[in-house]
């Protein structure tokens, strides 16, 4: 099988092997950074970092176009650590596996981390790079994206001079994107003192896996199944039938992915355990079969036990199953429901049991602050009416589109030269730093873009190789046309 170092733009694709073979998990950005460093001080390029770890390297103009606006081309540095449940793979000791598939690149049993490394990648390869013409450019590297957008919020204001910012975190070539949602993140945690399990009652581990995930933005309208969804149905089956005690509850692990699985713990009456199997074979059937179009790879196991258990009491499980119950998870209202553009939206995240808590997390989405923070009063008051603590944090806001600006029409034109079409300039659910740094850099010009990725946040990735050259066309087309300063 060929390596992906033989694929053109070769330079594009040496540098995004090298970032493969670090390992970069949100969070866990360091060894990274410092590769970044390191690239700057070979190629004597200036460069600074901030206190939090982002990274800005300065490249002069060429020759020609001293008097060109500075342009800042920006990749955020961390990826999103998802992988098969069959495999073990340490996101913060092990590369991460690329190779080519056809037409694609994607990554063994793991998330790829083109999202955002494919970006990060090119503009490495044109700070290297000699032979392009531009002016003055401020390569831009944020830290912890995915999991707060910690790097853009803590950005200074002096940071940075360019007038205008081309973000590389858009995932479908020929579209440009000007806008996007805002966010919060919504915690709900349960204190929990454990009793014992009765001696008359046997432990049943019910797992869910196999389901498609996916990123909570770009593909929270498709209808894919939530694994916490999942196992929030199967206990109020359950439950409906047989006495059930609740031990533990854990799905998902990423704030903007998708839950592809989840384990719940119980206990079921001795008495009860093939009752228990015939209707677990019975819900089973039934689940699968409704999601089957989008989750066709859903699986439902379950095994029984004869040990020792701690459990919740009685009432706490009751209020936790009942807030999840009530909990709004998906689409809340569309903006454009033909062209499946999401106004508001929520993913119930990360359910996790753990050191006498029960924790629940929460994304909350929308183009309008109003009826996010409507959305976020509801689901405080599902919560806290069942006796959850509610806290809210890492609020960013959405970016409004500036659809007949300048610099669209610059990267639209050259768009168009590249693919041979009009591109598609639209406004997405996801959350770009775009709109942040436009809080702190309010006279910059911002527009995303970038080559096709499938499937991000999921171990499913891929990269469109073609679409990465002609990504890399379009980004030098535009810095060749970046406007002079103004006099």
């Amino acid at each position: 099988m060929d390596s992906i170092l033989s694929l053109e733009p070769q330079i594009v694709w040496k540098h995004f092997s090298d970032i493969c073979s670090i390992p970069h998990p949100s969070k866990h950005e360091d060894v990274l950074l410092a590769h970044i460093i390191s690239f700057a001080k070979q190629h004597n390029l200036p460069y600074k970092q901030d206190s939090i770890g982002n990274i800005c390297i300065t490249k002069p103009a060429t020759k020609g176009h001293e008097h060109t606006e500075t342009v800042c081309l920006q990749a955020h540095v961390d990826m999103v650590p998802q992988k098969n449940s069959h495999i073990t793979h340490d996101f913060e000791k092990d590369p991460i596996q690329p190779y080519i598939s056809g037409n694609v690149v994607k990554a063994r049993n793991t998330t790829l981390g083109a999202d955002n490394g494919i970006g990060l990648a090119i503009i490495l390869a044109i700070l290297e790079l000699q032979t392009i013409e531009h002016g003055t450019i401020e390569a831009l590297f944020t830290v912890d994206e995915e999991t707060g957008m910690t790097g853009a919020k803590n950005l200074d204001h002096t940071f940075l001079t360019a007038k205008y910012l081309i973000n590389t975190d858009t995932e479908q070539k020929n579209e440009i994107t000007i806008g996007c949602a805002g966010g919060v993140d919504a915690n709900f945690v349960w204190d929990i003192q454990y009793e014992s399990l009765p001696n008359d009652y046997i432990t049943c581990t019910i797992s869910i896996n196999g389901l498609q995930g996916g990123h909570s933005g770009f593909e929270i309208h498709l209808g894919r199944a939530n694994a916490n969804i999942v196992a929030i149905e199967i206990l109020n089956l359950l439950q409906s039938d047989i006495p059930i005690l609740l031990s533990s509850i854990n799905g998902g692990n990423m704030r903007n992915a998708i839950p592809r699985e989840a384990c719940i713990v119980i206990g079921i009456p001795k008495d009860k355990k093939q009752v228990c199997k015939n209707l677990l074979s019975k819900y089973s059937t039934q689940i699968k079969n409704k999601h089957s179009v989008t989750d066709p790879h859903l699986q439902i196991d379950y095994t029984f036990e004869d040990k020792t258990l701690q459990i919740i009491p009685n009432t706490i499980s009751k209020s936790i199953l009942q807030a999840l119950t009530e909990c709004p998870n998906g689409v809340i209202q569309f903006e454009d429901k033909s062209r499946g553009i999401v106004r508001t939206s929520t993913n119930l995240s990360i359910i996790s049991t753990h050191n006498n808590t029960v924790e629940v997390n929460c994304l909350l989405r929308s183009f309008d602050t109003k009826e996010k923070y409507e959305l976020a009063k509801k689901m405080e008051k599902i919560f806290s009416s069942q006796q959850a603590s509610c806290v809210f944090i890492g609020d960013y806001p959405g970016w409004k589109p500036q659809w007949n600006s300048e610099f669209v029409q610059i990267v639209s034109n050259i768009s168009k030269q590249v693919y041979g079409s009009e591109p598609h300039i639209h406004a997405v659910h996801a959350g770009l730093e775009c709109g942040i740094f436009l809080g702190i850099y309010p006279y910059m010009h911002c527009i995303s873009f970038g080559p096709t990725i499938r499937n991000p946040h999921s171990p499913d990735e891929e990269v469109d190789i073609d679409s990465v050259a002609q990504f890399w066309k379009v980004l030098l087309g535009v810095l060749q046309a970046i406007p002079t300063k103004s006099i």
